[in-house]
């Protein structure tokens, strides 16, 4: 038996990731406008293993180092946990500059002492190879508080048949708000 963690991409999600994102809060047709814009973007991938267990902070901390390096539109996650295996990390990146996929581990390794002995990898992905935007919700009202904005997506995540343990968190800050969505599944099956 397989645990997986990952974040959900759904459009809002890549929306808050987004510096600038004049669409964010534009509802459904500049939501799936955004999309369009986002799929036509190239992609990082970066995968990460031997590390050991990383933390929720660690690999937050990872993503958004990753992301101050270049101008991107999208982010998405995914942790790994294999009985009996090393855990692992899936960052995918999506935006118009991203750090080139050469110089990421000895980045990585640099900034996070733990990554030193972990084997990273990291491969350009053509625009349009992103995830597809499988569950599409609107973005919550920009006078909603953080809480309100939480229980808003919950509810359209429901609403949409989303499984699994939902995780919302939404954080207001000096670039604006971000919102990170993560879904916990077990899957059954080989790795």
């Amino acid at each position: 038996m397989r645990r997986m963690l990952t974040t959900i991409p759904t459009l809002a999600f890549f929306l808050a990731l987004a510096a600038g994102a004049s669409g964010c809060q534009q509802g459904g047709d500049g939501a799936k406008a955004r999309a369009a814009e986002i799929s036509s973007l190239p992609g990082l991938k970066v995968m990460i293993s031997g590390a050991g267990a990383l933390g929720p902070d660690e690999v937050r901390a990872i993503s958004k180092h990753l992301e101050g390096k270049g101008d991107v539109a999208a982010a998405m996650v995914r942790l790994k946990k294999e009985d009996g295996g090393p855990d692992g990390v899936e960052i995918e990146l999506w935006g118009a500059s991203l750090p080139a996929a050469a110089g990421v581990a000895g980045d990585l390794q640099g900034a996070f002492p733990a990554l030193a002995g972990a084997t990273i990898e990291a491969v350009p992905l053509e625009p349009g190879s992103g995830p597809q935007m499988a569950v599409m919700v609107e973005a919550p009202a920009e006078d909603a508080t953080p809480e309100e904005a939480k229980q808003e997506i919950l509810e359209q995540l429901e609403a949409n048949g989303v499984d699994g343990k939902i995780d919302v968190k939404v954080e207001d800050g000096e670039e604006g708000r971000r919102i990170e969505v993560k879904v916990e599944k077990t899957e059954s099956g080989g790795g």
